[in-house]
């Protein structure tokens, strides 16, 4: 014979299902849902001067974003050969630059591009995306020795995160996965069929708003002392004084390469989203990139001041929900920016 369920148990348990729809609408509302991964995702291999490389025409999604890679492993068109009459533009960085979560004609580079082709100068433009996901100073410049210089640029602007003072460990990464024809970065291996069903159960939890809250919440809480928080507060110790001396390094490593080569060169500096619509009274992040930028006689462009006005403009963070990448919109704001800088410091083309 079957028990009834007490009465009071059937409250509460409607009463909690009731609560958790609320608190996931409610969530979803505020802040925003939940992006969904598509396989296949991005797959990267191993490479002993920049420690990892996007494979050249990779087919994969960010997100729920077609991407192909052109034959050069990167975001956009394939680079067309130059000629005299035209001004070539790098743009290198990380997953910022390569656009994670946003569609090809979105990207800060199209967009880019597309100002420069309207904007009359007598010569032809090209824009060259050369972001690489989680790629930090000192891969880039290596990435611009082995790659960017044979394209013989005539400007490259270096886009900097604030995890960009964590540099990568080059050769542990490269040991590490040099035995892989490829792997992808979201398995942090080569996928196996037990890998991938792992990951899709995780993808069923990321799905929840509610869920995903309840975890920055709690990664908030437990990174508080990391490096990025310390820098945000204006807190400074000797390990992360280390940091800013390894950058200034590689920003004078940069600025040799301008002068040898004869291109002009601009640090671009992205802002944390947090800066967006809060004050920070030391502003240690920009402050000491831009210290270091003038000490070495670097162009510096702070991107915070036009993502301030935009939010200002219309009370949103144009961020991907759950992400902390910039959406298509925080995109236009980096190219919008970028295109008015380039007016600002070039007169011609050359």
């Amino acid at each position: 014979m079957m028990r009834k369920i007490p009465g009071t148990a059937v409250l509460t348990l409607l009463s909690t299902i009731f609560a958790m729809l609320l608190l996931e609408f409610s969530v979803r509302i505020i802040i925003g849902v939940p992006q969904k991964e598509v396989l296949p995702v991005a797959r990267v291999k191993a490479d002993p001067d920049m420690g990892w490389v996007m494979l050249p025409l990779d087919e994969h999604y960010s997100y729920e974003n077609f991407i192909k890679l052109n034959s050069l492993g990167f975001r956009g068109p394939e680079v067309p050969a130059g000629n005299d009459n035209e001004y070539r533009t790098l743009i290198i960085g990380d997953s910022h630059v390569y656009g994670q979560g946003v569609a090809d004609d979105e990207l800060m580079t199209t967009i880019l591009q597309e100002k420069l082709d309207q904007s009359g100068t007598p010569c032809s433009h090209t824009v060259i995306n050369m972001g690489v996901r989680a790629y930090s100073t000192n891969n880039e410049i290596a990435l611009l020795r082995k790659v960017g210089l044979p394209l013989d640029p005539d400007h490259v602007i270096v886009f900097f995160f604030i995890n960009d003072f964590n540099q990568v460990n080059i050769a542990s990464r490269y040991k590490r996965f040099s035995g892989y024809d490829w792997y992808a970065f979201d398995f942090s291996n080569k996928p196996t069929d037990e890998i991938v069903q792992r990951w899709k159960l995780l993808q069923l939890a990321r799905s929840s708003a509610a869920l995903m809250l309840i975890y920055d919440i709690y990664n908030g809480w437990a990174s508080k002392d990391n490096s990025m928080n310390k820098i945000l507060d204006g807190r400074t110790d000797d390990a992360l004084q280390g940091k800013f001396d390894v950058t200034n390094g590689l920003l004078e490593e940069f600025r040799s390469l301008s002068d040898l080569h004869g291109f002009r060169l601009t640090l671009a500096v992205v802002p944390v989203a947090a800066q967006i619509n809060n004050e920070y009274q030391k502003q240690l992040y920009q402050t000491t990139l831009e210290s270091y930028a003038n000490k070495v006689h670097l162009d510096y462009l702070d991107l915070l001041p036009a993502f301030r006005k935009y939010y200002e403009q219309h009370n949103h963070l144009p961020v991907i929900a759950f992400d902390g990448h910039y959406d298509a919109d925080g995109h236009r704001v980096m190219a919008d920016s970028v295109f008015n800088h380039l007016k600002e410091i070039t007169e011609d083309c050359k």
